[in-house]
Formats: structure tokens, sequence, C-alpha cells
């Protein structure tokens, strides 16, 4: 409860613009939180699990969240009131892009529609206003496929093989690549530092495509002048 209170309040930093009075009925954008999964399967406190079914990708970032935000309200609202249930059936197309890229690595391990059920409850049903069942789904890995954020890195020279990279250098590739502001959040490496990086938190329009998020730069709040140790693909599953 604490972490999650946290990762809202975090996610809140990158919608600082202005709020009016009024209760909006759709969300303005979302926000789509990027994982790195060598962070949680190398994880000394942490630990994953591979999913029943499906081969996730495990050099790759990978869907965490997609949270809808209401920018004029200021609030990411969760399991919103509605008639509208799970239906595995709705997205069956979309299946083996979920098994890959949106996949559930929890212990023990489970089907990962588990997760994507959870997730849709949670927030999918507040956004139901703009994306049906299928569509929030679809809306997701687009965004992913079309931020690329390993991509991003990589051509700023950002690889994951366990360097330090300094927080100058990742705001700057990200904003070139125009995603503007982001949330950088990270575990603790082997001396306890919260040095570890393990999501990301970007921005993407209603329909999926990649939208410059407003705010400010946030990087994990570490006591090693806010390098990031980006670690290498897990090997340990």
């Amino acid at each position: 409860m604490k972490q999650h209170f946290i990762e809202l309040s975090l996610l809140l930093l990158l919608a600082l613009s202005s709020l009016t009075s009024g209760t909006e009925t759709s969300p303005d954008y979302f926000f789509i939180i990027f994982q790195w999964p060598a962070a949680t399967c190398d994880s000394k406190a942490g630990g994953c699990c591979l999913p029943k079914k499906g081969k996730p990708v495990l050099n790759d970032f990978i869907i965490s969240e997609f949270q809808p935000f209401y920018a004029k309200d200021g609030v990411t609202p969760t399991n919103c009131t509605t008639k509208s249930k799970f239906e595995p059936s709705k997205i069956a197309d979309l299946v083996p892009s979920l098994e890959k890229n949106w996949p559930s690595l929890s212990c023990p391990s489970r089907d990962s529609k588990k997760l994507w059920k959870e997730e849709w409850l949670e927030y999918g049903t507040c956004s139901e206003s703009v994306l049906n069942q299928h569509d929030y789904f679809a809306a997701a890995l687009k965004a992913q496929k079309q931020i690329n954020l390993l991509k991003i890195f990589a051509d700023a020279g950002i690889k994951p093989n366990g360097t330090y990279y300094p927080a100058e250098a990742i705001n700057k590739a990200v904003k070139k690549a125009g995603l503007n502001e982001v949330v950088v959040q990270c575990r603790n490496d082997e001396n306890g530092v919260n040095a570890v990086l393990d999501k990301v938190t970007a921005c993407a329009t209603t329909k999926g495509s990649k939208k410059p998020c407003p705010g400010m730069f946030w990087i994990c709040d570490s006591t090693n002048g806010n390098a990031v140790k980006f670690l290498p693909p897990s090997t340990s599953l």
C-alpha cells in the first residue's frame, strides 16, 4: 500500500499544470509505466516467476501499468464503478503480444490473464468513456511500441550492461525523443543504494500515441548523485 501511494505521488509530479474545479468524465491522457524485468528478477528482495503461459521478453522494457489521468481534477482514478467485467475473449487477438509485453512476473507463477484482469478492473474501467476493453489493451501495446524506450536509451549510449548512468544523460535522452519529462523509479543495488533502474513512467494519448509529459523530470531519490545502474537482461529464469 505504501509503495503504491508513493508511485501515485510520483506520477502527479508529471501533471503540475494548473487545475480547475469540476469533475471530468473522460481521461485526458495516460501514464504508461515501463518496467525493466532484471530489476525485479535479479533483486534479492524481489525475484520473479515466469507466467504459466507465454514467453515474456526479458531483454526489453515490459508494460507494468497503463493508467488514465484526469488533468483538470488532478487524479488517476482506480476501481471505477462499472458493470463491465473482464472478458478474455474480447482481447483474444492481443494475447500473443500481451504475453510478451505485458506479462505477469509475480510469484508464485500464474496465468497473465489474472494480471490483465487486475489491470482492467483497477485502471481500464476508469477509461471506458474513451476506450473499451479491447482498445484499452491495444492502446497500451501501441504506446509501448511507439515509444520504444530501450531504443531511446540505446541511441543515447545508455545500454543495459551494469553501468551507472547520470540522471542528466537519461533526462537528455527522453527529451530528445519527444517524451519531455518522465519519472524514473529504482530498486536498491547491492550496497543498499536506491539506484537500480526499475520503472520509467511516460505519457500516451487516449489513442496510444506517445505524448510529451507535463511537469518535471524525477529520478530515484538516491545518495549517489542520482546515477542509475542499468542492469543486463535477466538470466535468472
